[in-house]
């Protein structure tokens, strides 16, 4: 059966996946291909966070009840734990997840980065300078500088949360990352926000919240509000800007804003807009692969009911999803390359550069007792 389903979203794929390069040459000449996949035996949802390339485990979590799962390729689960919600090792907020130093830690709201043994045992505990907030999501825990820890930069200066225009504006063009030096104690702020974006505005765009990837020395952000991606180098302890890299999706329909007075209202006016956005971002060895949507024209859009949820989530997981490729140096190869549907992307490539893709079974409407990971890489149709 599994491979009857493989069978069928690869043809399905292959016929349905026609897009144009920087040339806008209608063409098929590449593609994002399933190429394997991964059964686990495990009655729920995995999301996945992290993989860890030393020794090849995949790091999951259904939402649901709290599980972490760690399994291979092979689809066998090594352990599967819950953190402690009790007595003097409770965690409260498990922030960003992955790996750190080759261990699965946590960035937890109010105790700094903690490091946990395969088993969920608490292991180690990086203390970070106290009284600190992190007003937006994290996509990890930390990435190492040197010998210092490098995350999302939390606030610490007290919120007033009656009024948060002065912390949003503050927001839209502070730093992003703080670094912590475990010798020294001291924190400090490294790559800038970068400039020329949508947030120079003055209009709120909601929550920003910059998705961070490190790969060696180079980092990459991007935005909810923002068809681009942004480029940084690491030198001496520092994150420089190198420069921007624009997807140029013309028919992209762009976030809107409001003023920033009416923050509070930004759902209630434009929540039901469905604008396009750079959903993941994979940094490989020598390209970059960007999942994006276009979003959906209101017209369109306002015939759905979000109350509804089936009728709304069947709408939003038919909205088609497309892949940009840029090179190693960011040049673009080919854009609006169309993927297959009832796919959830995670944000994760494992070392051969696979990128990895949750089968929804909400949309192929089927009750399964395990969990399927697709694994997919770029392929010429030629």
């Amino acid at each position: 059966m599994k491979n009857q389903y493989l069978l069928f979203l690869l043809l399905l794929f292959v016929f349905a996946c026609k897009s144009k390069n920087e040339k806008g040459i209608e063409d098929a000449e590449l593609q994002l291909a399933i190429i394997d996949s991964i059964r686990v035996d495990y009655l729920g949802n995995l999301f996945l966070f992290d993989y860890n390339s030393d020794v090849g485990l995949y790091l999951g979590r259904w939402n649901s009840n709290d599980d972490y799962v760690l399994f291979d390729d092979l689809g066998t689960i090594h352990n599967k734990f819950k953190m402690p919600t009790e007595g003097p090792n409770a965690i409260n907020w498990a922030m960003g997840i992955g790996f750190l130093d080759g261990k699965f830690t946590i960035m937890e709201q109010q105790k700094g980065l903690i490091q946990f043994s395969n088993d969920g045992e608490i292991e180690n505990r990086i203390s970070i300078p106290e009284n600190y907030y992190f007003f937006n999501g994290l996509n990890f825990p930390a990435y190492k500088i040197g010998n210092s820890y490098a995350y999302s930069r939390p606030e610490r200066e007290e919120i007033d949360w009656d009024d948060l225009i002065d912390l949003l504006e503050h927001n839209y063009k502070s730093p992003l990352i703080e670094v912590f030096d475990p010798v020294s104690v001291e924190v400090r702020n490294t790559m800038n926000f970068p400039k020329n974006t949508v947030y120079d505005k003055g209009l709120y765009f909601n929550l920003i919240p910059p998705t961070i990837i490190k790969s060696k020395d180079e980092w990459i952000v991007f935005f909810l509000a923002e068809m681009k991606y942004f480029v940084y180098q690491e030198r001496e302890g520092e994150i420089e800007f190198v420069k921007e890299v624009n997807l140029n999706i013309e028919d992209a329909i762009p976030m809107p804003g409001v003023p920033m007075k009416d923050y509070h209202e930004w759902y209630e006016q434009k929540g039901n807009i469905i604008f396009g956005k750079v959903e993941k971002l994979y940094r490989r060895k020598n390209d970059v692969i960007v999942i994006y949507t276009k979003g959906v024209e209101e017209e369109i859009s306002r015939n759905y009911d979000p109350e509804n949820r089936t009728e709304w989530m069947d709408f939003i997981y038919n909205i088609p999803r497309y892949a940009a490729v840029f090179d190693n140096d960011h040049q673009l190869v080919q854009k609006d390359i169309l993927l297959p549907k009832g796919l959830i992307w995670s944000s994760v490539v494992n070392n051969k550069g696979e990128i990895l893709a949750l089968k929804n079974q909400d949309y192929f409407e089927v009750e399964e007792d395990f969990v399927t990971f697709y694994k997919l890489n770029l392929a010429s149709s030629n």
